[in-house]
């Protein structure tokens, strides 16, 4: 007897979060999964947090890890990602979530924990799903809609603390404050509050610039004066602490939207996943659960 099965992708993070708790209220416990892919690079209060949520559902949290974190893809890649180019987000995330899903024969409903200020992405995140024979819904979209912080809910609804990035002024929660794809503020967010996170890879960035190929390439971005160039962690820092009057919110409005999940479906790659798998075979089907901790950045340092 085929049973529907209601799958949502928890980042740790608050919309997701939410988006656990509506599903669970509308479908029960019994037909609800709950699955996180750890990057290895997460803040260790976001661990916390997610401890803290499974104790308040009462119900295990699927693990996957592809047993890297970003900046070993990024190295075994040869490249310095930035917010152009990051494919951490399928490696990391897509690629597992997507193997994890192929190995269950009941019909799937996946909820994405996407609201108002992200539904242009619904049309293209439900297309792709649904062309693999999976159904996609939008939890933060029912009604009624949570006007509310979603801090102010998990911090007085729920009596749990959500994870400390938040309150230190970040615009997202993930990878620690490593993020190639958030901006200048957050960058400097991270040298305030975590300086041997930005150190660590300031000098990654440093060592894989040190290369003809990547010389004039980083994660970062200067956008001032209407141009786009390259702007090194080192140069950044340089700047931060030769004036500490920059405002990190004014900054902020320069990042792209730091999205990062199995919503973003469409890479390019993900096409070719089977042969993909076919040519490393060494890689396994299905991904192994992680322990609830939080690793280096990155294990091994990169080469040129």
């Amino acid at each position: 007897m085929l049973i529907l099965k209601h799958i949502i992708s928890f980042s740790t993070g608050l919309s997701s979060a939410l988006t656990v708790e509506r599903v669970i209220n509308r479908y029960g416990k019994s037909a609800v999964e709950i699955v996180f892919m750890d990057t290895k690079i997460e803040d260790g209060d976001n661990y916390r947090f997610m401890d803290d949520c499974r104790r308040r559902w009462n119900m295990p949290i699927t693990t996957l890890a592809e047993g890297r974190t970003p900046y070993q893809v990024f190295a075994d890649q040869s490249i310095i990602a930035n917010q152009k180019i990051a494919p951490c987000t399928f490696r990391l995330k897509i690629e597992p979530f997507v193997a994890y899903l192929e190995t269950i024969s009941d019909p799937v409903t996946i909820h994405i924990g996407y609201d108002f200020s992200e539904i242009h992405r619904c049309e293209a995140t439900t297309k792709n799903y649904n062309a693999r024979g999976w159904d996609v819904d939008y939890p933060l979209l029912w009604k009624p809609i949570e006007y509310r912080k979603y801090a102010d809910v998990v911090r007085y609804d729920w009596c749990i603390e959500p994870p400390r990035m938040y309150a230190l002024g970040y615009t997202h929660a993930n990878c620690g404050g490593v993020c190639v794809k958030q901006g200048q503020g957050d960058w400097l967010r991270t040298l305030i509050n975590y300086p041997e996170r930005y150190a660590e890879i300031e000098n990654w960035e440093t060592a894989m610039r040190d290369h003809p190929v990547r010389k004039n390439y980083a994660i970062v971005r200067d956008q001032s004066g209407g141009n786009v160039s390259p702007l090194p962690l080192t140069e950044l820092r340089e700047r931060y602490e030769a004036s500490l009057g920059i405002d990190l919110c004014e900054l902020d409005t320069e990042s792209a939207c730091v999205s990062c999940g199995v919503g973003d479906l469409s890479h390019p790659h993900l096409t070719k996943i089977a042969l993909d798998r076919a040519s490393r075979p060494d890689r396994p089907r299905r991904f192994a659960a992680s322990q609830f901790n939080m690793p280096g950045i990155f294990a091994n340092p990169p080469g040129k």
